[in-house]
């Protein structure tokens, strides 16, 4: 088999490998789609706090199951599946209560251990989840960051009726809305400064408002009935973002950040605007088991995939990861770039 190894970083290497075999409580899957996220390029130039090279990236793919070490009556081998991408401890007091994406020891696919760049992936076979006959596996590939918006809505406590405000119209602030939408939010609003990101938005039917333009203010204020929004999502980890967002909270309403600043930068934050408003602010880590199963179910259903099939912008084989892994850093037109791994 062949895996995308990252020798150095910005240096990635297609090598061959064993495939691997499945001990007790594993499984292998055999790779179709990944995605690159965000997070993989941080760790590609060397941003990334804990990753280490060599190291197999990825965290965002779907592939058949190609072999387990003990059977499980609900997965059989060739059907397609994906896999929960953070290993918990699963004995620490945040395991044990349903949220081990909180665990103090909690290890990141694709970050802390080898992730889905490769042909064959072994894997905890108590973290496959599996898509229904038919799903195409484009959309299969995009089940992480769909697992993404499931937690970040479900932590925001989102209400049908409720007008929601996104910091950011990149692939995650879309997938949020797709999700925010699907929720029953009233009116989902993005801010974005990029005209490539603003089209890209819009013809997914999002509004999108420039927070720089003249017309923001106007824009927010028909959404809310000049009241602000229940519920704030930042995605851009900027500045002048998490102020625009803060600015635009309803009274009592709720702010999410989702976007992880640079390291040792602090936001300066309005604080009475959260004292005398009794708005909250929220942070959201990760994602749990559950949340993918959850994402799984909506793209089982289909009612989702015709927006999720727009993020995907390009495909790669593997023989041309890094031209891939380069046009996802620097195109701004595309959403998701996949590589084909089979």
């Amino acid at each position: 088999m062949k895996k995308l190894l990252l020798t150095d970083w910005k240096k990635v290497q297609l090598v061959e490998a064993p495939i691997p075999e499945p001990g007790p409580g594993q499984a292998v899957v055999r790779i179709k789609y990944a995605g690159i996220c965000g997070s993989d390029l941080h760790v590609f130039d060397g941003k990334h706090p804990s990753a280490t090279v060599p190291l197999v990236m990825g965290h965002e793919a779907c592939g058949q199951l190609y072999a387990i070490h003990d059977p499980r009556g609900d997965i059989q081998v060739g059907d397609l599946v994906c896999a929960h991408t953070i290993k918990p401890c699963r004995s620490c007091e945040a395991c044990n209560t349903g949220r081990e994406n909180l665990c103090a020891d909690v290890k990141i696919m694709g970050t802390n251990f080898d992730g889905v760049f490769t042909q064959y992936l072994l894997v905890e076979a108590n973290r496959l989840i599996k898509f229904a006959p038919g799903v195409d596996e484009k959309l299969a590939a995009l089940v992480e960051p769909l697992t993404v918006a499931v937690h970040d809505v479900r932590r925001s406590g989102l209400r049908p009726g409720e007008n929601v405000l996104i910091g950011g119209a990149g692939p995650i602030g879309l997938v949020i809305a797709m999700m925010a939408k699907f929720s029953g939010a009233a009116h989902v609003v993005l801010t974005e400064i990029d005209p490539t990101r603003i089209g890209l938005a819009r013809d997914l039917g999002f509004t999108v408002a420039d927070p720089t333009g003249e017309d923001f203010d106007r824009i927010c204020a028909q959404a809310t009935d000049g009241e602000g929004f229940e519920r704030v999502f930042e995605i851009t980890s900027v500045q002048s973002s998490f102020t625009t967002c803060v600015s635009k909270l309803k009274k009592g309403g709720v702010m999410l950040q989702v976007g992880m600043p640079p390291a040792g930068k602090q936001f300066q934050l309005d604080i009475n605007k959260i004292i005398y408003s009794e708005c909250e602010l929220r942070g959201v880590r990760h994602h749990t088991m559950n949340d993918m199963q959850c994402a799984a179910k909506i793209i089982n259903s289909g009612v989702l995939n015709e927006q999720l099939s727009k993020l995907v912008s390009a495909v790669y084989p593997m023989e041309q990861s890094m031209e891939a892994l380069e046009r996802a850093r620097s195109d701004k037109s595309v959403l998701r770039v996949l590589i084909d791994f089979s």
